[in-house]
């Protein structure tokens, strides 16, 4: 991977992709804790209260000063309001991303990925992946919508918001 640096905001042409911040947290935990979204994320608990949204400001900000990942909120750019999160793990480029249950339907989630994919490869990476469980239709529609291709079932299962799930490996 290159020493590019990070790029510090990604804008589309609804949404600014930028660092989480501490004053974000009371306006995404509703979102990232609403139970209908934690449950399709392996990597975050439930409940999910502000504690949880500060620890995670904070590790986004020594992972991305480590260069282990690139962890992004997506804000409206009208008025700021969150609607979501995505991420690359610039180890491995696996992508990960999360809508809040009232931005969901309107074409944020391929939004946030459009914008990212370029600036992961940008970064060096040579691929970028994203792991879902079988059931998530929508974010399998929302991955083959950007050009992710189905690359079979995995291997593995994984502990997904309490639940153990056999999932899929998905690769653009």
């Amino acid at each position: 991977m290159t020493g590019a640096p990070l790029p510090d905001r990604l804008d589309t042409a609804r949404l600014t992709l930028r660092p989480f911040r501490a004053e974000d947290v009371e306006r995404f935990v509703p979102l990232i804790g609403d139970w209908e979204v934690a449950r399709w994320l392996a990597r975050v608990p439930h409940p999910y209260g502000p504690e949880d949204g500060r620890a995670w400001v904070a590790l986004a900000a020594r992972n991305r000063a480590e260069r282990a990942s690139l962890d992004l909120l997506a804000v409206l750019k009208d008025d700021g309001q969150p609607v979501g999160g995505i991420g690359v793990i610039l180890a491995d480029g696996e992508v990960g991303y999360w809508l809040g249950r009232p931005h969901q339907g309107a074409g944020y989630g391929a939004e946030m990925l459009r914008a990212v994919v370029p600036a992961a490869f940008a970064l060096g990476l040579p691929r970028l992946w994203a792991r879902i469980a079988p059931e998530n239709h929508r974010s399998r529609r929302v991955l083959e919508k950007v050009g992710f291709t189905p690359q079979g079932v995995a291997d593995h299962y994984e502990l997904t918001a309490g639940r153990w799930r056999f999932l899929t490996r998905e690769t653009a």
